[in-house]
């Protein structure tokens, strides 16, 4: 055990083995701390942090690990503060359509819990079923139902926080509405760990749809599966999801997946409806219609939950699919407003090409939302990548968009702030990390590229 573990462990701190904590999903390298430890409540935070500013030590708030932009990295050292044993979910509330939760809860168990409710929370990141909702909340999470029903944000409604100082806030209400004051809830929730950490959340829920029903459509090619979207949205119908899947993404899972995808179509859509009536399967139907009206050549409809469950399995096994035949790719979330989404598509293609690399487009088409990977067969290749991403961030600000749509930026796209927001934003927001955090210990050198 290291001297500073030593330290931690004499204040009644639960210290841990620093490896597991080096490493996150974002492949931007190994970072060891100094020493790691797990908070089992909120007073451990607070003991880290006033331990952090008395000794000048940085702090870097961690949930599952499972982010893709290195935000929980230990980047310059220092304590990782582990939120995994805070995983209590506190309170379902179905009188107050609320539920109270600690940051250590996995998504997919408090999906659980509140549907055993009869009640409904939306936001669905592909990594559900391990990711923390304290990640969550760092990096404002989307997925696919954030067409229809919005991402994390939109069901924050209070927060407990403990400040780089060690003092403990609470902010917001349990009321779904208030507006006395700043938001101070909403600017804690996507600021990646970098002003406060996040100890407790009062969520919103709704109630939960009676019936949800799902097709998958296949295209000659990407372009008509986008043209589809537009047909979908210009008939004034809202899916709850709309997913599209390139030919190269759907030949990496096909092998694997337990939903089979034809060998000579160039593009797919699952579509995804849900409500409490009838109404539910005549929109898919009509979703159906425009699909065939844009060109698909196959349209099919899940007939039960176990075919609707095989569809979405398949779309979530894709990244892990391209991992497997190119471990090197570079994978991007690039979003932009989605009557440009055909153009970002041409554009990451001829990029790819320029470079000699093959790329795999996937994501949520329906609000824009493109996850872009560039496959490189070996590590050298990795420079080509990165110079190819950067062409893929540069297009994605052109077309109106931004360089991350829901995975944030953390180490991985900081450099890269300063081409989609001026320099006037910045410093602003640099004032902000130093009105919470005037020593900058609270996972530093996230987010803003130095100044």
């Amino acid at each position: 055990m290291s001297a500073l573990a030593q330290e931690l462990a004499a204040l009644g701190l639960q210290t841990a083995a620093i490896d597991p904590y080096s490493r996150d999903e974002s492949g931007c390298g190994e970072y060891p701390p100094h020493a790691a430890v797990q908070a089992r409540d909120a007073i451990d935070v607070q003991k880290v942090l006033a331990f952090s500013r008395a000794r000048k030590i940085p702090v870097v708030p961690r949930g599952a690990g499972s982010g893709k932009s290195g935000g929980a990295l230990a980047e310059r050292g220092g304590i990782v503060l582990s939120l995994e044993k805070l995983d209590r979910i506190v309170e379902v509330s179905r009188a107050d359509m609320v539920c109270v939760v600690e940051p250590g809860v996995i998504l997919e168990k408090l999906q659980a819990a509140v549907e055993a409710e009869g009640l409904f929370y939306p936001p669905d990141p592909n990594s559900q079923a391990i990711c923390s909702i304290g990640g969550n909340l760092a990096h404002n999470a989307g997925g696919p139902r954030a067409l229809k029903y919005g991402v994390t944000r939109d069901y924050v409604l209070a927060l407990q926080a403990v400040l780089p100082t060690g003092e403990l806030i609470r902010t917001g209400h349990r009321s779904w509405k208030g507006v006395a004051g700043y938001d101070l809830t909403q600017l804690l929730v996507g600021s990646e760990g970098t002003l406060a950490v996040i100890v407790q959340a009062t969520l919103k829920v709704i109630p939960l749809p009676r019936s949800v029903a799902t097709l998958l459509a296949f295209f000659p090619d990407e372009d008509a599966a986008a043209l589809a979207v537009q047909k979908i949205f210009g008939a004034g119908l809202l899916p709850r999801a709309c997913e599209l899947l390139d030919g190269p993404a759907m030949r990496a899972v096909s092998p694997r997946a337990p939903f089979k995808f034809p060998e000579d179509v160039g593009g797919a859509l699952i579509v995804e409806h849900d409500g409490h009536g009838d109404s539910v399967m005549e929109e898919l139907a009509r979703s159906g219609e425009l699909c065939t009206e844009a060109g698909a050549r196959e349209v099919v409809a899940a007939q039960d939950e176990a075919q609707r469950r095989r569809i979405w399995e398949t779309r979530r096994m894709i990244s892990v699919a391209l991992t497997s035949i190119r471990p090197h790719k570079i994978s991007e979330d690039v979003a932009v407003p989605r009557g440009r989404l055909v153009e970002l598509i041409g554009r990451v293609r001829a990029i790819g090409a320029r470079y000699g690399l093959p790329t795999a487009c996937y994501g949520h088409a329906g609000d824009g939302n493109l996850h872009v990977n560039l496959l490189f067969g070996s590590a050298e290749e990795r420079a080509k990548g990165q110079a190819a991403v950067e062409e893929v961030l540069q297009a994605a600000i052109d077309l109106g968009g931004t360089i991350t749509g829901e995975h944030g930026v953390g180490l991985a796209k900081r450099a890269f702030l300063a081409r989609e927001q001026s320099r006037d934003v910045i410093e602003l927001q640099r004032r902000l990390k130093r009105a919470f955090d005037p020593d900058n210990l609270l996972n530093p050198g996230k987010i803003l590229p130095p100044a």
